[in-house]
């Protein structure tokens, strides 16, 4: 019930209009159930709004583990985040899976997330206060996003075999479908400190997810 109320929170925090950017078109139809198939318009939409946000939960998670495990060298991130910054496909991103796992891992494991944040924000310098602000930012949206795509994923699996043009691509599907579950799992012990973490890094939670995008982040 607890994790139920926390996923409530910040959907009330980051509420989501009708209508999607072109960008995050497919947000818009989550609730479809695939039932009749999905088509290769849907199906595109997927796996770009999939692609564009699992980077986004990535980079937020490297630059923020990295802030609260050494604040003092952000850059010890900056390897990973260019890598991140230029993957353009859900199977670029796939291969920093164990990257990602791990860096959900330091940020679930925290005993006092929303403090280690806080912390590291107040020693920073400007820079540093800047890109956790970004990172703690972008991370509230994605974990809304992600909550919404992993939804979506088991019901656009089945759906586009009915589909030649993508059945064929399946395996991007089942990807996609796995990075946000990772995401899912890794997210959940951390959902309920959004409005802690957002006041830590001295941010305000976007006015709504589907039409705010996460700002770039670059080391």
């Amino acid at each position: 019930m607890k994790r139920l109320i926390g996923y409530g929170a910040v959907a009330l925090l980051l509420a989501t209009p009708a209508a999607a950017p072109a960008q995050f078109g497919g947000l818009g139809k989550l609730g479809h159930a695939f039932g009749g198939g999905v088509s290769t318009g849907d199906g595109e939409a997927f796996l770009l709004n999939a692609a564009h946000s699992t980077k986004n939960v990535m980079i937020s998670a490297a630059l923020l583990a990295q802030a609260v495990t050494n604040r003092a060298d952000l850059t010890g991130a900056k390897a990973t985040i260019d890598a991140l910054n230029n993957a353009q496909s859900v199977k670029e991103l796939d291969a920093h899976r164990d990257e990602l796992a791990s860096n959900l891992q330091v940020l679930d494991q925290r005993a006092d997330l929303s403090g280690d944040i806080a912390a590291a924000y107040a020693q920073g310098d400007d820079q540093q206060k800047k890109l956790i602000g970004l990172a703690v930012a972008n991370l509230a949206i994605g974990i809304v996003r992600n909550t919404q795509l992993a939804g979506q994923a088991p019901g656009m699996i089945k759906g586009i075999s009915r589909n030649p043009a993508l059945a064929t691509r399946i395996g991007e599907f089942k990807a996609a479908a796995e990075l946000l579950g990772l995401q899912a799992k890794g997210l959940k012990g951390i959902v309920g400190s959004v409005p802690k973490l957002l006041a830590a890094a001295k941010v305000q939670g976007p006015a709504a997810s589907a039409t705010s995008e996460p700002q770039p982040i670059s080391l």
